[in-house]
């Protein structure tokens, strides 16, 4: 079988695809279920077995691809105040008194503690979070939607 190379989705298109998907799988896998009765075929108890198996290692996947991206943003923080600070500190105080870094130092100066990520920078940090645990949960839906499409209907 030939395997095709897949684009890279965005947030947007994954959650479209996601709430198209989840259905059809549920309903195609919910009329499975019912098709089958009170003695499952080995086919059908292999399917439901795969079935939470993957329920499993999706939400696995997508809390640990969110931690990843929560440590990734807090790590991007921690260089952002070091920055600063260093950034303090290391210019030369004839230089802090006239130029153009005399503002960037009074600011700094003044502030109470560090300035902290902006509202853009904790904006995609949220959106780039989200998208890490969606993703695993998308593949997972929009591959049984492709597959439990091409079964043939008994």
């Amino acid at each position: 079988m030939r395997r095709t190379k897949r684009r890279r989705v965005g947030a947007i298109a994954k959650v479209a695809e996601l709430a198209i998907a989840a259905p059809q799988v549920a309903a195609i896998r919910t009329a499975r279920m019912l098709a089958a009765g009170a003695n499952p075929g080995a086919a059908d108890r292999a399917e439901f077995s795969q079935m939470r198996t993957e329920k499993v290692q999706a939400f696995w996947e997508s809390m640990f691809a969110m931690n990843a991206q929560v440590l990734r943003a807090q790590q991007e923080y921690a260089r952002t105040a070091a920055l600063q600070w260093w950034r303090l500190w290391a210019t030369p105080w004839w230089l802090a008194a006239s130029g153009p870094v005399t503002g960037a130092m009074a600011s700094l100066v003044r502030a109470p503690g560090l300035a902290g990520p902006t509202r853009r920078q904790r904006q995609r940090a949220i959106a780039k979070v989200l998208e890490a645990g969606l993703t695993p949960i998308h593949k997972r839906a929009t591959a049984n939607a492709r597959r439990l499409g091409r079964i043939k209907k008994r």
